[in-house]
């Protein structure tokens, strides 16, 4: 079955009208010319954008589920995030007791039913390895260091992403073992050394993960992850860019200090409350409060994730920092998928790739969206 989308198209480097032939849920050819044009089967206002599908690498939870606590997350999240654009995603675990990843990765995914949604890239494991002095919202008493992995356990062949702090003990081998493998490295909730992190980071299979948060602020005398972060251009790094986690001010300074901005990854870090309505929500063992802008433990300002999604997270971003439409969307997009090796699959509106498309209209909503060029989401 062949379709055929028109309209303005947001490619990685520009905008440009065109259309997209897609032939067996993948995208056959793009044209320009509009002599080469054939009759479209979609085509889409002027006033709305045909974008590749997101990919959201780092989300915790969302509609109530939280994937370190239910078995069930992943195919009630994953029939529901279209709705905000996602069509590929890695599943978040955050820290849980060390000897139950496996088990409970293993649940996760077998509880895949057959029902059209996002795509599962693989899993992303926050956790347990993360510096006690900066484990957020985390349960500090589940902490470990590398050392303690038992790695075959652990690094199954579901995980696509471990986020450590490299700083605690057996990091190092750890990290090498998980490149060997072909797996991906975060830094995150962590305070190491600028030299230290400078000295172990592979550039093509690392990243920094939500930068600002969890780590030291950037300091005249110590740079610290942050400091890398600004200074590398090499190196991939991502942001909540939802205005509470990072300040717009800050968000636009960082912008500016990345010359490659293909390297920006915008990340929702979801909850399990995103998408719920305001108010408290019992969340396996944690009471989340769900407010008009954000996600915190009950009682406390210390915060849980996130209540962005995808589309607000590129929506912001430009709001932010004055990039264009296709920086923006490539935030959400491409760049996260560059990340993990997958840009000739997902992430960008190239022929060859998969029909993963989203509508959206000037202010980020979701019109339509598509996964393997089937209808998955329509608003209208």
């Amino acid at each position: 079955m062949t379709e055929i989308f028109e309209g303005q198209l947001v490619l990685p480097e520009n905008v440009r009208y065109g259309q997209v032939v897609i032939k067996e849920g993948r995208i056959d050819t793009i044209h320009y010319n509009p002599e080469d044009f054939l009759t479209p089967t979609v085509k889409v206002p002027d006033d709305q954008y045909i974008c590749p599908g997101f990919v959201d690498i780092q989300i915790n939870g969302a509609f109530g589920k939280e994937f370190k606590s239910d078995v069930d997350a992943v195919e009630v999240i994953r029939t529901k995030l279209p709705k905000f654009g996602t069509t590929s995603f890695c599943p978040t675990v955050t820290t849980r007791p060390l000897d139950t990843y496996q088990d409970h990765v293993e649940t996760l995914m077998q509880r895949v039913g057959t029902e059209l949604g996002a795509k599962i890239i693989g899993m992303h494991l926050e956790g347990p390895f993360l510096n006690p002095s900066k484990v957020g919202a985390q349960n500090a008493a589940l902490l470990h260091n590398p050392i303690d992995c038992p790695y075959e356990k652990y690094a199954t062949e579901h995980i696509e992403i471990v986020t450590i702090s490299p700083e605690l003990e057996g990091s190092k081998e750890f990290i090498d073992r998980l490149i060997a493998d072909g797996k991906k490295v975060g830094v995150g909730h962590s305070l190491i050394d600028y030299k230290e992190l400078i000295d172990l980071f592979d550039s093509n299979n690392m990243m920094i993960v939500h930068v600002f948060n969890a780590m030291a602020d950037l300091n005249s005398r110590k740079p610290g992850v942050v400091g890398a972060a600004l200074e590398k251009d090499e190196y991939f790094v991502s942001l909540i860019a939802d205005g509470i986690h990072v300040d717009p001010v800050t968000v636009r300074i960082f912008w500016k200090s990345k010359t490659d901005k293909k390297k920006v990854i915008c990340i929702t870090d979801g909850s399990a409350v995103s998408g719920m309505d305001v108010g408290i929500h019992k969340i396996g063992s944690r009471s989340i409060e769900k407010r008009e802008d954000r996600a915190v433990l009950e009682g406390t300002e210390t915060l849980v994730g996130s209540t962005l999604t995808l589309n607000v997270a590129a929506r912001n971003l430009k709001a932010f920092t004055n990039c264009s439409l296709n920086e923006a969307i490539n935030a959400v997009s491409l760049n996260p998928a560059t990340y993990l090796g997958r840009q000739d699959e997902i992430g960008q509106l190239k022929a060859g790739n998969a029909a993963d498309i989203v509508v959206i209209d000037n202010e980020f909503e979701v019109k339509h969206t598509y996964v393997d060029g089937i209808l998955v989401l329509s608003n209208g």
